[in-house]
């Protein structure tokens, strides 16, 4: 069984998270407008600039090894009640809490529907430099930031 859009209170936001490279991220931390609106470019980009729009990722950010990042989400939350796994999709639905996140592992980022930008099956995902985009809202941030 998926949860996909079983919490009704509030609207499910989606949300584009991407590796950012290192140095990327050390540069953009304090202002990541310029970030956001760099993703944004490539998020609205059409087929005729697809090329410079893939060479624009290649310069902010790292694929992400799909095997590895799903293997490190099920070992978090295997033995959580509230988790669901099937092929790189992750659902994750407390009503107790209201909180409900749909996790898809992309090679190039990671798409996330949730009704809170909490995003609890990032929570503890170490060793990646991972920007928030919800690109429909106009809203970005790091994620670390929210985990503090």
């Amino acid at each position: 069984m998926q949860y996909d859009n079983l919490f009704l209170g509030e609207e499910m936001r989606t949300y584009y998270i991407f590796n950012v490279n290192k140095e990327m991220s050390i540069l953009t931390k304090d202002s990541p407008y310029m970030l956001f609106k760099s993703f944004e470019s490539i998020y609205l980009a059409d087929k005729s600039d697809l090329y410079m729009a893939s060479n624009l990722y290649e310069q902010l950010a790292s694929k992400f090894n799909k095997n590895i990042l799903n293997q490190k989400i099920v070992k978090e939350y295997k033995d959580n009640q509230h988790y669901i796994y099937t092929k790189d999709h992750h659902n994750y639905y407390n009503r107790y809490k209201d909180e409900t996140c749909n996790l898809t592992v992309k090679n190039s980022y990671i798409i996330c529907s949730a009704n809170n930008s909490k995003l609890e099956l990032l929570k503890k995902l170490n060793g990646y430099n991972l920007f928030a985009c919800d690109f429909e809202n106009k809203d970005y941030f790091w994620l670390d930031e929210i985990y503090c």
